[in-house]
């Protein structure tokens, strides 16, 4: 859900330490991010007209990446435009109720898993010297990071031998490194509905349950796998502000996301052998319960037979005018449905 528009400056300068800017000090960001060596980061929490207007003055906000902010739900990719990259991703939230403007992308129930993995689309503006994060709600990486930037503990970061790549590279690994207990999550889901399903007897609310994880991770992967062409494009460097000694951070960032969407893969398939084996399950209920009515339905046959035949309207039947015709009828029927019982009982049809 969106909060108030708030707005965080950070700024590092050659042989300097990091530090925050004070509101006085927002109109020197064109100034500052012109330093050569220096790194202006201006993050963007809930945008709304007056920030958007400080990113056009400052940051030649482009018109196209104006309307991205403006309509969100933006496909992940990268945009470039001139002097100005955009790029576009989504990181793993705690999970909770999203606000009507998230349907797509969150769940409206608390539940650990709902119908749709809760994330939160997170724009980065990139150009010479800064970087700027635009999300809507708390963003737990980001907030991390600023951690980490501002008492200069980030490695390459915020570091000496840091550079505007190597931020990018911190905070994109981060996003990936955030999806990692999301897909533990699943993986526990998806074993404790495998041991519901063998143990049997739950009904439709296993099969909706299975089903409603197999949605979350389809909606997942619809997101994270475009994610994986950023990272692409920024491994062959298609962005220039990467360096060239930051380019392996950049692989591993790479085999992170393979991983990520390599389970995905992974889950989706054991879903899908989750909705085999409860159709199995069912259908062996199913035939359990045939049986027993089958078995049932022929013990009680005998009897319904003999009754029958005592009851037909002939005068010369045999032991019909026996005295005990009728207590040997009653234990030749017990003596059938005992015997038949046990048959059924010793083939394991009960």
């Amino acid at each position: 859900m969106d909060g108030e528009a708030a707005l965080t400056a950070l700024v590092h300068l050659p042989g300097q330490q990091p530090r925050r800017l004070a509101a006085d000090e927002l109109g020197q960001i064109g100034h500052l991010r012109s330093r050569e060596g220096g790194i202006v980061w201006v993050d963007v929490a809930d945008p709304g007209d007056a920030e958007i207007d400080l990113l056009r003055r400052e940051f030649d906000l482009h018109p196209l990446a104006e309307e991205d902010i403006a309509l969100r739900r933006q496909r992940p990719r990268i945009d470039t435009y001139p002097g100005q990259y955009v790029l576009i991703v989504y990181e793993s939230l705690r999970p909770g109720p999203a606000g009507p403007d998230e349907a797509d992308t969150g769940t409206a129930t608390d539940e650990p898993l709902g119908a749709r993995p809760h994330l939160g689309e997170l724009h980065l503006l990139a150009g010479p010297g800064y970087l700027v994060s635009v999300h809507w709600g708390a963003s737990p990486v980001i907030a991390d990071l600023q951690r980490r930037f501002t008492h200069n503990g980030g490695g390459g970061a915020s570091g000496e031998n840091g550079g505007l790549g190597r931020l990018l590279y911190d905070l994109l690994d981060a996003v990936v490194d955030g999806y990692f207990p999301l897909l533990d999550l699943v993986a526990e889901r998806i074993d404790d509905l495998e041991d519901r399903i063998v143990a049997g007897g739950q009904g439709n609310e296993t099969l909706r349950e299975v089903l409603r994880v197999k949605r979350f991770l389809l909606e997942l992967r619809r997101i994270l796998a475009p994610q994986r062409e950023v990272a692409t494009a920024l491994l062959r460097r298609d962005v220039e502000l990467v360096e060239e000694e930051v380019v392996p951070y950049y692989q591993d960032l790479y085999d992170h996301l393979v991983r990520v969407l390599d389970q995905l893969d992974l889950y989706r398939d054991l879903v899908a052998a989750a909705l085999d084996a409860n159709l199995a399950v069912t259908s062996n209920q199913l035939n359990a319960v045939m049986k027993r009515l089958t078995a049932f339905t022929v013990i009680l046959m005998v009897p319904t037979l003999i009754a029958g035949i005592y009851g037909m309207n002939f005068r010369y039947m045999p032991e019909l005018g026996a005295h005990a015709g009728y207590p040997v009828a009653l234990a030749a029927m017990a003596a059938t449905m005992l015997g038949l019982a046990w048959f059924f009982w010793r083939k394991d049809w009960f």
